[in-house]
């Protein structure tokens, strides 16, 4: 048996996870575990689980938490174990006068296994001493996934037993980054520094050393981020300065710099053709989707969400006389009832009500729950989004799950947010989204009741069920018109009940009837009157509502080509489809398409999201798959899937081809099936727009249903399409999942090349995410791929990810080693582009080894191959290295001199982003120069960018603007 305490609470027998059963027994199994070997009496127990007012059953509850552990330890002895099995070891729960004490072992739990490694550090004596400390105290600190016992209530998690242990792991933190420091070797406690810094903000001490091995490892631009964030927080939450400590290795790090300069400092090593995260990361978000302007009813339902989170809430405060018990740390509102009542409509109209309430931004995503296709979003995908809304850069998530979570919690930490987390699927789904401070509003809609959630996390049910009749009425009065209504009041009375008064369906049936004016509301009573249908097709849904004949109504107004469209529609996997995807399926041009569409639109069976994009709701695609089997022959609807899939693969090829028009690594295009639209990106910026809308909520989707149907090839080349992009957003999980069925693809049509590239690309997000085991193991098998298949432009780009791979560990010779292998084989190739790549990036590496002086040779031969190719991307980036190197080496006049090169091909291609980050180089050198005016003013330029793209690279900008204004506004020295 193995039990883990040193984050989420988790035990295994043999290779089997064992389900720890409900939340208090979970809590008290962790009480005893960080009390390992100590008695814990019955009061202490009741004390911590229930705090100061345990109910009278208490001790009874207990007692039957008790006796379950004690079966699941005793677990370990069963047949499995055989009967030899050793109990002298064995983790065991005994009864104790007054209580219980739970005996384990190093070999059966992680917390023990930490201290007996962190006493072994402390013993260490000799030769080599400090190298060995370092290494078991490394050990010791990987057996931590996060916040002891993370997962059990916050009050609980908050009792001093708890928190003594968090300070155990945060002092071992910090003895091994004294000895890293000592050794020179902070590059190998990094991993453990960046999630112990983000659990404890407010250390000085921990933060220091944090800094300090960022900027000893290359990382100063992330340093001097790091210094001002802690310099913040401790501002607005202690109203105090940085100490000593800190203060002292902010100016070491300025002082490794030319005097006077902004410290340009040295970034961590670029992978080929790329630069940092591009994408707008807002500080402040304001994402909740627009109200419904025709919103009408739920008078009680808003009542009651004003009663249970009133205005005090969002100061963090809590003034209501009727609560027995202070609110929990976030609050929490449930919206649960069936599809089609109106969940997210409430929801969103409520938090428009209160949102000025929330200063801290209002963070909104659709978490496709219930979603058809199965795609829903993960609490990992959802955390990354959030985390990158309130400002954090994609590039500075952690990959794994407990310092990802970590992270998530201390960036919501203090502020005051509105979070709507729609269409959850069940508690589990939404539980590690749980995050902020008293202040804090969650609010949730689902099928699901969540009585987990609401049990467990203290969240405040809300059951929505159809709309009242007076209700029904008034909603079908806003989209009718009050003249038409009350010409014929028992007629809406009518409709509203065969749309079984739910607001979905109320809304089809009004705008259908809105359509046609001329005609008596009694006429289309009766017609509903005479189609009955009950919803047995529909899930969670009344049997003796009439929903499908309001549907049906609709769909029969059609013609007959927006009806085919209406119905094709459900082939669809995501939810979210564009005219020309639309346009494929159909088989027909974009125009007609976007007439059949905007049909569609004008019935309500339809909603347009955008321009020229458009959402089924699910409902109603059920309703759709229903007609598509029934009407449609199988071998039509499976020519349409192939039309879709083909404007996919071409698609995302032309948009992959614009951010990169001189890739490698492309192979024969699957021929276009006739009637097949292709999107074509006009610009940079525009490609990168459809790879953002369409990545996660479709493309991954669609690489599955290619593999369904067997179009291995298509599954391929969208591998092969979306890589740097998702590399770009660090999407690493989503890459890895998305090329090992590229992998399984490839070997399944027997296509060793793709193979490679499969290998190579998972190798390459394998390494991203620290798993540097199964990185090499994917990159040495592609490199023997590519060797066997005498691919010399794929051993190339091979060797320049096994060189970034070792840049980013810090073994630059070893690096140079691949570049010194990838050189000659894209000279077999004849690949000047891919020379001109490896060029720039021996210069780097040259850099990361401050030898700038022969970084000026590389960098300039990059830059003459690439114009020899038109290759302006790799020669705007290979200008900017040249910049970059004569910068340090005080050689400003030059720097800028190249970063004005850069700075006009990066404004030439249209990308903004880049366009800045040269702007700020170029403040910098100004700054070096002592030129404040000029530094400020290259600045304020960047930074109006960086604002434009809400790119949370602005604040940095910011900060260096007040510091060059600050120091120019002081008065001369007399």
């Amino acid at each position: 048996m193995w039990l883990t305490v040193m984050g989420p609470l988790r035990a295994w027998h043999d290779d089997e996870e064992l389900d720890l059963g409900p939340a208090k027994r979970q809590a008290l199994l962790a009480l005893l575990l960080v009390r390992s070997g100590q008695p814990t009496s019955l009061s202490t127990i009741i004390d911590v689980l229930w705090g100061d007012a345990p109910p009278s059953s208490a001790a009874n509850v207990v007692y039957r938490h008790a006796a379950a552990i004690r079966r699941l330890l005793e677990s370990q002895f069963g047949t499995r174990s055989g009967a030899g099995a050793d109990r002298s070891s064995a983790t065991r729960l005994v009864r104790v006068s007054g209580g219980y004490r739970l005996d384990a072992f190093p070999t059966t739990l992680d917390l023990l296994r930490f201290r007996e490694l962190r006493a072994a550090a402390e013993e260490t004596a000799g030769p080599g001493a400090t190298t060995e400390r370092l290494r078991l105290l490394s050990r010791a600190l990987g057996l931590s996934r996060g916040p002891t016992a993370a997962g059990i209530p916050p009050h609980i998690a908050q009792h001093p037993y708890f928190v003594a242990v968090d300070s155990e792991y945060l002092a071992a933190v910090k003895d091994a980054a004294a000895l890293a420091t000592t050794l020179g070797e902070q590059a190998s406690i990094l991993d453990i520094l960046q999630p112990a810094a983000a659990q404890h903000q407010l250390d000085e001490v921990l933060q220091a050393h944090l800094v300090r091995s960022l900027a000893s490892t290359g990382r100063q631009a992330e340093a001097l981020q790091a210094y001002h964030q802690v310099r913040t927080r401790l501002d607005e939450q202690l109203g105090i300065a940085p100490g000593p400590e800190l203060q002292s290795v902010y100016q070491e790090i300025l002082r490794r710099d030319t005097p006077g300069a902004l410290h340009p400092a040295a970034a961590p090593p670029k992978p080929p053709h790329q630069h940092a995260d591009q994408r707008p990361h807002p500080v402040r978000p304001a994402q909740l989707p627009p109200d419904l302007t025709v919103f009408a009813g739920r008078t009680a339902e808003l009542a009651r969400l004003d009663e249970l989170f009133p205005a005090d809430l969002a100061t963090g405060t809590d003034t209501a006389p009727d609560r027995a018990h202070p609110r929990p740390t976030v609050a929490i509102g449930a919206i649960v009832g069936m599809a089609g009542v109106g969940k997210t409509t409430l929801a969103v109209h409520w938090a428009h009500r209160v949102a000025h309430r929330f200063p801290d931004g209002q963070l909104y995503l659709n978490m496709r729950g219930f979603d058809p296709g199965g795609a829903q979003v993960t609490p990992s995908e959802a955390r990354r989004t959030f985390l990158t809304a309130l400002g954090v850069p994609a590039r500075d998530i952690p990959p794994g799950q407990d310092a990802q979570l970590g992270l998530y919690r201390s960036t919501a930490a203090g502020l005051r947010l509105l979070i709507v987390l729609d269409n959850v699927a069940d508690s589990d789904h939404v539980r590690p989204l749980l995050a902020g401070a008293p202040g804090t509003l969650v609010l949730v809609t689902s099928r699901d009741r969540l009585s987990g959630l609401v049990a467990t996390d203290g969240a405040h049910p809300l059951m929505l069920t159809e709309l009242k009749p007076d209700e029904a009425r008034q909603a079908l009065v806003r989209r009718l018109g009050t003249r038409r209504a009350g010409a014929e009041p028992a007629a809406v009375d009518e409709i509203a009940a065969h749309c079984a008064r739910l607001p979905l369906a109320l809304a089809i049936a009004g705008a259908q009837a809105a359509l046609f004016p001329e005609r008596r509301l009694t006429s289309i009573a009766s017609e509903f009157r005479r189609r009955p249908a009950a919803l047995d097709a529909f899930t969670d849904t009344d049997p003796n509502a009439d929903i499908r004949s309001v549907f049906s109504w609709s769909y029969r107004k059609l013609a007959p080509a927006t009806a085919r469209m209406f119905r094709l529609l459900a082939l669809h996997p995501g939810p979210v489809i564009a005219a020309s995807t639309a346009a494929s399926l159909a088989g027909t041009a974009l125009e007609p398409t976007r007439e059949l569409l905007s049909e569609l639109v004008r019935a309500h069976l339809l909603t347009e999201q955008a321009p020229d994009l458009y959402v089924l709701h699910d409902l109603l695609g059920a309703y759709a798959r229903e007609l598509l089997r029934t009407t449609d022959p199988g071998d039509r609807r499976e020519l349409s899937v192939q039309r879709m899939l083909d404007h996919y693969v071409h698609t995302a090829l032309a948009a992959a081809t614009r951010l990169a028009p001189h890739r490698t690594e492309a192979w024969p295009l699957p021929p276009l099936r006739p009637g097949t639209t292709v999107q074509t990106p006009p610009d940079h910026e525009g490609a990168a727009d459809w790879l953002d809308q369409q990545l996660l909520p479709v493309l991954l989707q669609v690489v599955d249903q290619a593999a369904t149907h067997g179009l291995h090839a298509h599954v391929c080349q969208l591998g092969l399409a979306l890589e740097r992009h998702l590399d770009r957003l660090a999407h690493w999980e989503q890459q890895l999942a998305l090329q090992r069925i590229c992998l399984l693809s490839a070997e399944t049509q027997g296509d060793p090349s793709a193979a490679a590239h499969a290998h190579r690309a998972l190798g390459f997000a394998h390494g991203r995410l620290g798993q540097h085991d199964e990185a090499r193991t994917h990159l040495l098998r592609a490199l023997g791929l590519f060797t066997a298949a005498d691919d010399p432009r794929g051993q190339a780009a091979t060797h320049r990810s096994l060189a970034f791979r070792a840049n980013a560990a810090g073994r630059h010779d070893q690096a140079l080693d691949h570049y010194d292998r990838a050189l000659p084989l894209y000279r077999r190739a004849g690949d000047t582009v891919g020379q001109g790549s490896v060029f720039n990036e021996i210069g780097w590496t040259l850099i990361l080894k401050s030898d700038h002086r022969a970084a000026l040779d590389h960098c300039a031969r990059a830059i003459e191959l690439c114009n020899s190719a038109g290759d302006l991307s790799g020669e705007a980036a290979a200008l900017d290295s040249l910049g970059y190197a004569h910068h340090h080496l005080g050689e400003y006049d030059h720097a800028l001199k190249h970063y004005q090169r850069a700075l006009t091909v990066y404004r030439e291609l249209k990308d903004r982003y880049l366009e800045a980050d040269v702007l700020v180089h170029i403040g910098q050198a100004h700054s070096a120069r002592g030129e404040s005016d000029l530094a400020a003013r290259s600045w304020e330029r960047a930074l109006r960018i960086l604002d434009t793209l809400r790119h949370p690279d602005a604040s940095l900008v910011r900060r260096q603007l007040d510091e060059v204004r600050a120091i120019a506004s002081r008065p001369a020295p007399h």
